[in-house]
């Protein structure tokens, strides 16, 4: 309570709301002024906002809550667009042998095992994903545009594998000589020539012009026969049916031959032996150079395994050259995990895959090879 001396005669008189007057004990003509509580003006009309007939005053929303709305938006954004990047991981390493099945005689039993090894693969990540990828040493981020996802085509590499690698196989078993052909087989087109648009990989064909075709030669020389635009008659198989297809010549970019169909092939060879593959979901090339080395084991006078673990990886042609795979450090991680002592891999890559295996302080030993006789011979000798 405030007090203030008032030293003029008390007077009755108004005063303001909340004020009286109390005498001053002792000192009747002298009176205090005591203040009360100051009382709440009056709402003005219009329910108290503004002044009376204004516009309500607008709240405004919390810092925080905008705040948070926009976190809210951005970890959406973050949780459902897909990135331009690919993930790859560890993947399975299963036995070659045990997915290779040969009717016949002469199929022998081993105490090891060859690995084929592979990856994972997450096409178009989101971001937790990229950042749990970066995080983790036996994962790798790589660029859509290096490593494009096109449907089928895994499905499709993984068939040309396998026929590549039963002839490579036979053949160096066997010799290539002893391996009956039935034509030409295509193994790639070019996507602007007429042929494409008839033909496809996969296809053999066995005649040009009606005479029988099993060479790649014997079908340069019947499409040097035509003129440039002039159409040559193919007899085609496809799928165990017969076909009639014309594809016209086209102009090579390259200095010869002059005139070309636009289609590769190679010697389409008959397995002398029924030899099935069963990859399951696994997909790509890369495991050529396990199912010839499973088959070799299987049927060659060598026990290529003798007990031990073995992994690899690598393509394969019909002529038994090794090539290039993507994906190194995650199929080493996949070596070691089924606890392989040694590892087969294109020379190329050897020293890729050394680094990895040095790494994690493995002790599996690294080979490199560029055919398939190499690494029958690296595992004889190992």
């Amino acid at each position: 309570m405030r007090a203030s001396l008032v030293k003029e005669p008390a007077v009755p008189a108004e005063d303001p709301p909340g004020h009286h007057l109390a005498p001053t004990p002792g000192k009747p003509h002298v009176q205090e002024r005591v203040l009360g509580p100051t009382p709440t003006p009056p709402e003005p009309p219009g329910g108290g906002y503004g002044e009376a007939g204004g516009r309500p005053k607008r709240r405004r929303l919390p810092r925080v809550v905008i705040a948070l709305a926009v976190l809210c938006v951005l970890l959406g954004v973050a949780l459902t667009v897909h990135l331009n990047y690919d993930v790859f991981v560890p993947g399975e390493a299963p036995d070659a042998g045990s997915l290779v099945q040969i009717n016949g005689q002469g199929v022998h039993k081993r105490a090891g095992s060859i690995h084929l090894t592979t990856v994972g693969v997450y096409y178009g990540v989101r971001l937790p994903q990229l950042i749990g990828a970066w995080f983790d040493k036996t994962s790798q981020i790589v660029s859509e545009a290096q490593y494009p996802n096109v449907p089928g085509q895994e499905v499709i590499a993984m068939d040309q594998s396998q026929r590549d690698a039963k002839i490579a196989a036979l053949g160096d078993l066997f010799g290539y000589q002893n391996l009956p052909t039935k034509g030409v087989l295509i193994v790639n087109l070019l996507s602007n020539a007429p042929a494409a648009k008839v033909l496809q990989p996969g296809d053999v064909i066995t005649e040009v012009d009606g005479t029988p075709v099993t060479a790649p030669d014997q079908l340069e020389t019947g499409v040097q026969k035509h003129s440039l635009g002039q159409s040559v008659h193919l007899k085609v198989q496809r799928s165990g049916k017969s076909m009639d297809v014309d594809v016209a010549t086209i102009t090579n970019a390259q200095p010869s031959p002059a005139k070309i169909i636009g289609v590769g092939v190679e010697l389409d060879y008959e397995p002398t032996i029924d030899i099935k593959i069963n990859a399951g979901d696994i997909g790509g090339p890369s495991a050529g150079l396990s199912w010839a080395l499973a088959i070799e084991n299987l049927l060659g006078p060598n026990d290529l395994t003798r007990g031990r673990t073995i992994a690899d990886t690598g393509t394969i042609d019909y002529r038994g050259n090794v090539g290039e795979i993507g994906g190194m450090p995650q199929k080493v991680f996949g070596a070691e995990k089924v606890g392989a002592t040694l590892f087969i891999v294109p020379k190329t890559q050897a020293a890729e895959a050394m680094a990895a295996v040095a790494q994690s302080h493995s002790r599996m030993k690294v080979v490199g090879v560029s055919t398939l006789h190499e690494a029958v011979d690296a595992l004889n000798a190992a």
